[in-house]
């Protein structure tokens, strides 16, 4: 089976197009030897409850034996000529799934339909989400065990925030540790968060739907911000 390498994730929030994506897999020698490039595209509900896509192509290339992955903006659309034509037009972001790329970047969906000039349009976050509450909530569900639930894409490839569903966050209801030993166990992975307190851990979770009972909170002197 070949393995995986994402590249350059860094730069997925500066590619708008599989042109980019494919400049990319050129600049890193996918193409060499022969390689099959196919989108994929996932699902992932945010907190507002929209849903939108996330857009990777992936480039398998037999003879190295790995699959090259690159990213691009998270997605509700995409514009695109179709091959007869020379307007642009608006599709839906899951209409790419499963189509198939060549080395020029045009690309053919599965109903057959071919397309060039393909450009995804960025969707905008409804909700502001600081550094420190992503990472609370990364190392929770990593507590947890739950990464193959939570996340789209395995997490070694991707910044946890660009692939998490928030639609698998309330299932975790129940299953939550104590606050407690989330504290210790995030000053265990990250000792700059040592002083975290029980109220923003809670806070947080009760942010991305995860609710914790008021019960928990028990000790006056966890309540400091």
């Amino acid at each position: 089976m070949p393995r995986s390498e994402w590249r350059e994730p860094e730069g997925r929030n500066h590619r708008r197009s599989i042109a980019d994506a494919i400049d990319v897999l050129h600049k890193h020698a996918a193409f060499d030897g022969g390689c099959t490039v196919e989108i994929r595209i996932r699902r992932l509900q945010l907190l507002s409850r929209d849903v939108v896509g996330l857009v990777a192509v992936f480039a398998e290339n037999t003879t190295a034996e790995t699959t090259f992955v690159v990213t691009l903006r998270t997605c509700k659309k995409f514009r695109a000529e179709r091959h007869d034509s020379r307007e642009m037009e608006e599709f839906d972001i899951f209409r790419l799934d499963g189509a198939t790329v060549d080395g020029s970047g045009n690309v053919e969906l599965v109903d057959g339909t071919q397309l060039c000039a393909v450009d995804v349009i960025p969707a905008l976050l409804p909700y502001h989400v600081t550094d420190l509450e992503w990472r609370i909530l990364h190392y929770t569900i990593a507590m947890m065990k739950a990464e193959r639930e939570c996340y789209t894409y395995p997490i070694r490839f991707a910044r946890p925030c660009d692939a998490l569903d928030c639609s698998t966050l309330p299932s975790l209801e129940g299953r939550v540790s104590l606050l407690k030993q989330i504290q210790a166990y995030i000053a265990a992975q990250e000792p700059g968060l040592e002083g975290l307190s029980l109220q923003k851990i809670a806070d947080t979770l009760h942010k991305f739907g995860v609710r914790i009972p008021r019960r928990r909170l028990r000790d006056p002197s966890d309540q400091r911000p």
